[in-house]
């Protein structure tokens, strides 16, 4: 069996308004194809994700979930590779300072 490319992001402190806003959350995870696993360990979130199934679409969507729920951002830099890179490092995305920092990043990652 291939073993696959897993990383995990840390989702630490989410603060959920209801049960309804909670149960949004774990939707949109499992509505990413990429999202291979969500557990919770103490205050704690960890998000099993294959890179290999990472594409355009959930990295447009996970930025906007991490964004809603004030997830630290810069979890999201694991996913700062080559075939992103001319859209992701888009200075005016309303990303970009929360993940890459004010001055961004000069180096592709991969």
């Amino acid at each position: 069996m291939e073993e696959r490319n897993v990383v995990e992001l840390q989702a630490d402190s989410v603060v959920f308004y209801s049960r309804q806003d909670e149960a949004s959350f774990f939707a949109w995870l499992q509505q990413l194809p990429c999202v291979v696993d969500v557990t919770g360990r103490g205050r704690i979130i960890h998000i099993q994700v294959e890179r290999q199934r990472v594409d355009d679409e959930a990295l447009t969507e996970l930025p906007a979930l991490f964004h809603r729920y004030h997830i630290d951002m810069q979890e999201l830099r694991v996913f700062d590779e080559r075939r992103f890179a001319r859209w992701f490092r888009r200075r005016q995305s309303y990303w970009h300072d929360a993940v890459f920092g004010q001055q961004g990043r000069a180096d592709i990652v991969q």
